[in-house]
């Protein structure tokens, strides 16, 4: 039981950052109907920034402060530069554009920061380790798991009671009826791509001091918090946030019951389980799925 407790709290840790960055993810397609698959650079940007800034003595607040800000930015530069100029293309050459502006960002990554990760101090409190259910946690996984609590809680309340968050919805359900109801899609998604690069930074910047600020490190990240969000179905921030922590407690089951190795083997495996279940294919059969689907 107590390896048990380890694995699944250090799993809830790993499972906080995917969280955020499904949640940027559903976020980003429900508004703007692009997977955006830069998500998981912003959360290495996040680190990376951060653990510079704090490098050149800057506090610690203030240099997560400025590493989210800097992230939102670029997350609102990156959809008025790449994305708005092609709103009327065909889905896949949108998408196909994030996954060039990732690649972009990973190159400057490592020419700006080196191929060495960078590392920073953990929070203030986050310095030991405290037992919890008999397992032994670094302290800084308080702040992660409060950072991400804090920050989800936010984004539910700004989604559910502020007239911006209400636009974001309208435009989620339909941004044509939105626009006629006088709301702009196009600032709104402006919006929700910074919210969605900022949310990533935060994550960034509270894991770093646990795992460090690689500078390739956002494939990881984004194809996990792709995974988190086709688990929860694409349909809502609750469900990409579920998803996510989910995949995290997996993995970290996996790594500790079965072998470091193994933790990537079970995530992909896991989603190709979860699409093929939703797909019908192994209830029906393959032949069977395709035909319904052909019938639809």
């Amino acid at each position: 039981m107590i390896d048990f407790s380890q694995f699944v709290f250090s799993g809830i840790a790993t499972g906080c950052i995917y969280a955020l960055v499904a949640l940027g993810f559903v976020l980003c397609s429900n508004v703007s109907g692009v997977v955006n698959f830069v998500q998981g650079e912003y959360v290495v940007y996040g680190g990376l920034i951060a653990a510079s800034l704090i490098a050149h003595l800057w506090p610690l607040w203030a240099a997560v402060t400025a590493a989210v800000v800097a992230c939102a930015l670029l997350g609102m530069l990156q959809e008025r530069l790449t994305l708005a100029p092609v709103r009327k293309a065909p889905d896949f050459i949108q998408i196909t554009i994030t996954l060039g502006v990732a690649v972009l960002l990973r190159g400057l990554a490592l020419i700006i920061w080196g191929k060495d990760p960078l590392s920073m101090p953990p929070f203030p409190g986050g310095e030991g380790v405290f037992p919890l259910f008999g397992a032994l946690l670094p302290g800084q996984h308080l702040w992660v798991w409060g950072a991400t609590f804090v920050f989800v809680a936010l984004t539910f309340f700004y989604l559910k009671h502020t007239a911006s968050g209400r636009a974001v919805r309208a435009c989620s359900s339909n941004a044509y009826a939105a626009q006629l109801m006088g709301i702009n899609p196009a600032l709104t998604t402006l919006v929700v791509f910074g919210v969605s690069a900022g949310l990533g930074a935060l994550g960034g910047a509270v894991i770093t001091p646990i795992a460090l600020a690689p500078w390739d490190g956002g494939l990881d990240y984004g194809l996990k918090g792709f995974i988190g969000a086709i688990i929860g179905g694409f349909k809502g921030p609750g469900m990409a946030v579920a998803g996510g922590l989910g995949l995290g407690l997996v993995e970290s089951l996996a790594a500790g019951y079965i072998s470091a190795g193994a933790k990537d083997i079970v995530s992909y495996g896991v989603v190709l389980l979860y699409l093929m279940i939703r797909g019908g294919v192994l209830v029906t059969g393959r032949g069977a799925a395709a035909l319904s689907e052909r019938s639809n």
